[in-house]
């Protein structure tokens, strides 16, 4: 197993930015015999830290460095800085590009990852798992499938009251620059309900989706308001609750089942 932390500059962010991977790249590793490394390209999931996080957290509170090798998954870790994975133009500062985009093409470059569709995932937690995603639907000719875990879908709230809602993560001014006017999120690609209606409208395939909160979070009511808006619009997810708040010890629990669905076939 390959643990690699790697600086290098992205023009989506203009400045140097640093990643965490896990590259499972040894076949039987013994010491003492002659090394064998695999020669087919990795599935690959990119995932996105919570508020407050950054690269480190899966490594630090998770078991990922030893489910990508159970799965044999490639799994890069970026950092998000608080943006929600979303674009700031006023600060030149394009998120939203860099997850979907760039540092996909950046890793495919330096690793042996597949650049499939099929092979190619997003995943995220709280934050993370609302710009997992708004850009895995972005995104949607990249990535194939997305994984959610108590996505802070906040800007559901703000869309749906058409109104800034201060609440235990942020407040009025803090949504302002990240969402803009709450009168227009709806129908803005800041809404994955938005997303996936302009996904089927354009003929296009919507990422397969797995989806989970406990029932304790304080995120739960926009999570089901998603999970009820895929239902009304037979959209095909899984979606999950279970007793459970927003914490690792729930995430944890959801891990490897959710790595699981990353190689199930649609």
């Amino acid at each position: 197993m390959a643990l690699l932390n790697i600086t290098f500059p992205s023009c989506s962010l203009r400045r140097s930015v640093s990643i965490n991977a896990l590259i499972p790249n040894e076949i039987n590793f013994m010491p003492g015999q002659e090394p064998e490394y695999r020669k087919e390209p990795f599935r690959t999931l990119y995932m996105l830290h919570g508020y407050s996080g950054d690269a480190n957290d899966y490594l630090v509170f998770s078991n990922l460095f030893e489910l990508c090798r159970i799965y044999d998954l490639a799994i890069i870790f970026p950092s998000g800085e608080n943006s929600f994975y979303l674009d700031d133009e006023d600060k030149s500062e394009l998120y939203s590009r860099y997850v979907g985009s760039e540092l996909v093409e950046f890793t495919r470059s330096l690793f042996h990852l597949s650049d499939k569709r099929e092979d190619t995932y997003i995943g995220g937690l709280s934050m993370g798992g609302y710009g997992a995603m708004v850009n895995g639907l972005r995104y949607a000719d990249t990535f194939s499938k997305i994984i959610s875990f108590s996505g802070a879908f906040i800007e559901i709230t703000l869309a749906d009251a058409k109104e800034y809602k201060a609440d235990e993560v942020s407040d009025e001014k803090y949504q302002r620059r990240v969402y803009g006017d709450p009168q227009k999120l709806r129908k803005s690609d800041k809404d994955p309900r938005w997303c996936m209606e302009m996904l089927r409208a354009e003929g296009k395939q919507i990422p397969d989706i797995y989806q989970c909160c406990g029932k304790d979070d304080f995120l739960i009511e926009p999570n089901r308001r998603l999970h009820e808006f895929m239902e009304e619009q037979n959209i095909p997810h899984r979606y999950e609750e279970g007793e459970g708040t927003h914490d690792w010890a729930y995430w944890q629990k959801h891990l490897e089942p959710a790595l699981a669905w990353l190689g199930e076939k649609g």
